[in-house]
């Protein structure tokens, strides 16, 4: 999806642009690899919920691809060093990566709620199991999967300067209606049910209504503290990913709607929106990398694997730093 790209944009702001998107691209996707290797590499982080984590990573690496990929036709904008094909097939790359990746994350999003409720408000004897997180994300990303029929089929590299990536104009009625009952099932609503799940989830806390067996109870006596360091910093990082990314989602299925109307509504809503187009961008781009950040707050293993990486390191370095000073002493 186009971040930046507008017809009368100058050549200084594609170069504000490149640079823009190339260093975020670059450092999300640095962050959400970081997180994805640090989990499979850990036994002890094999758990549900951090497997949710993991799929959001990978959510949020297919935005930051999106990002970069965006980057590279700001340089072809410019200096044109490859041929219209192969531009025109990473565009589509892009547009299909950022559309995939939205409802991937919202569905994890809800699934990540809905494994959170059965932990801490009991309603369930068993928790989420391993295997039963695996299944789901499988059919998270079929399901997400179904949205890619705009971008396949509709994706548009314009031949002249700026060389706008974005999907163009679709004539055929039924396609649109197809794709917004694909946004509101895999988008809006379950951000929706995640919100009422989080609601119940701190209305049982504060109001004492979890309903736990007498040998919980010593467990569940300390709800506040347990929410306060898991149930917040999910729900921070749920209403931050939703937040940012619905909304330019949504500002791009209804300029398609649109469109299908009027074909120049595009270039109109762009020239009166302009500043409203490029602050969802921006937040769109600040996602995945705030993400990662975020989720040192909501894995207490997580943080503690984290922790352990970075003590060794500094020891490590204390022991290199020792022995060199030995050996100075010593010759």
């Amino acid at each position: 999806m186009d971040f930046n790209i507008t017809r009368n944009q100058t050549q200084s702001n594609i170069h504000v642009a490149i640079i823009i998107n190339i260093s975020f691209g670059i450092v999300a996707i640095a962050l959400n690899m970081s997180v994805c290797l640090i989990i499979m590499t850990h036994s002890i982080l094999r758990q549900p919920f951090n497997l949710l984590i993991l799929n959001l990573s990978i959510s949020d690496i297919l935005v930051s691809l999106s990002v970069l990929l965006n980057g590279i036709l700001d340089i072809y904008a410019l200096h044109q060093f490859m041929v219209y094909p192969i531009a025109r097939f990473i565009c589509q790359i892009s547009i299909s990566c950022g559309v995939i990746s939205l409802p991937g994350a919202c569905l994890t999003l809800l699934t990540m709620s809905i494994e959170r409720y059965q932990a801490v408000a009991a309603i369930h004897r068993r928790k989420m199991e391993l295997s039963t997180v695996r299944k789901i994300i499988v059919m998270i990303w079929l399901i997400a999967s179904a949205s890619l029929i705009a971008p396949i089929m509709y994706s548009k590299l314009e031949s002249y300067y700026p060389y706008d990536c974005w999907i163009g104009r679709i004539d055929n009625f039924s396609i649109i209606i197809f794709c917004l009952v694909i946004i509101v099932g895999n988008c809006l609503i379950p951000v929706g049910v995640m919100l009422i799940l989080y609601s119940i989830i701190i209305y049982k806390f504060y109001h004492n209504k979890i309903n736990i067996l007498p040998s919980q109870a010593l467990t569940i006596n300390k709800g506040k503290k347990s929410l306060r360091r898991t149930i917040l910093p999910i729900l921070c990082i749920s209403i931050f990913s939703a937040t940012s990314s619905v909304p330019y989602l949504l500002i791009h299925y209804y300029i398609m709607l649109q469109q299908y109307y009027y074909a120049a509504f595009r270039t109109t809503f762009l020239n009166h929106y302009h500043h409203v187009w490029v602050l969802f961008g921006v937040l769109f781009i600040f996602t995945p990398i705030i993400n990662p950040l975020l989720y040192n707050l909501a894995s207490s293993k997580f943080r503690k694997v984290i922790y352990s990486m970075l003590c060794c390191h500094s020891s490590e370095k204390e022991t290199t730093d020792h022995v060199v000073k030995h050996v100075k002493v010593e010759t």
